[in-house]
């Protein structure tokens, strides 16, 4: 695998260059969370200063990837055609010739220049899939996983602290308001709004931790529940 200051940013979180915002968003949930400091994933391949440095590219990909001016921009100077939108798709009708997958020339990223020669050229390549990024998926949807299988306040806020999402990008992303998200996770039951509006909270919470949002709107309302009636 190539280096890491030769990969573009496709490359560095593992994403398909025709990923919807969805699919990049989570592709970069999961390479940051292979480089956070809890992560064993690379717990013996990485020193903290490379982790960190790793981390800061993966950043700086996402923040060009998550914007659609600047992802154009950044697949023109790859080479890439700009994916078509909703409104510019041929009818099925059409035959659409698909162009063969090559590797596209590149021009150098502009960005690399300034960087310091140990960013550039010191760090160790990043492991290959089964190393990095299936140890990302096991820690997501299993290491997360509550040992039976519920999903109450606790349990949210610790998957989303091991995440590195802070309340106040929920917050933002859903519209959810801070002091709802905050008993959600503290389980202050009695001050939550009515349940029809908080399966649609929890689901968007969810979404962010990249969990099944049927799953944790079930697993909590019912644990909801039980506590109401005093069940075990």
């Amino acid at each position: 695998m190539r280096a890491l200051a030769e990969q573009n940013y496709y490359e560095l979180i593992e994403a398909s260059p025709d990923g919807s915002p969805q699919q990049i968003e989570r592709a970069y949930r999961i390479a940051r969370s292979a480089y956070l400091p809890s992560s064993a994933a690379t717990y013996s391949l990485y020193s903290s200063e490379e982790c960190a440095a790793i981390l800061r590219r993966i950043e700086e990909a996402y923040a060009v990837l998550s914007d659609a001016r600047l992802r154009r921009e950044y697949d023109a100077r790859l080479g890439r055609a700009p994916a078509p939108t909703p409104a510019s798709v041929e009818p099925a009708r059409t035959k659409r010739v698909v162009p063969a997958r090559s590797e596209p020339a590149r021009a150098p990223e502009p960005d690399l220049a300034r960087r310091p020669s140990g960013e550039r050229r010191g760090l160790p390549p990043p492991p290959p899939l089964v190393g990095r990024r299936a140890a990302a998926e096991f820690d997501l949807e299993n290491s997360f996983a509550p040992d039976n299988g519920v999903f109450d306040g606790e349990v949210l806020r610790r998957i989303r602290v091991s995440l590195g999402i802070e309340l106040e990008e929920i917050s933002s992303i859903t519209k959810i308001n801070d002091q709802h998200l905050r008993s959600i996770e503290s389980n202050q039951y009695e001050v939550l709004p009515a349940p029809v509006y908080l399966r649609g909270f929890l689901k968007q919470i969810a979404k962010c931790l990249s969990l099944d949002p049927g799953q944790v709107a079930d697993s909590y309302t019912h644990r909801m529940r039980e506590t109401a009636t005093g069940g075990a």
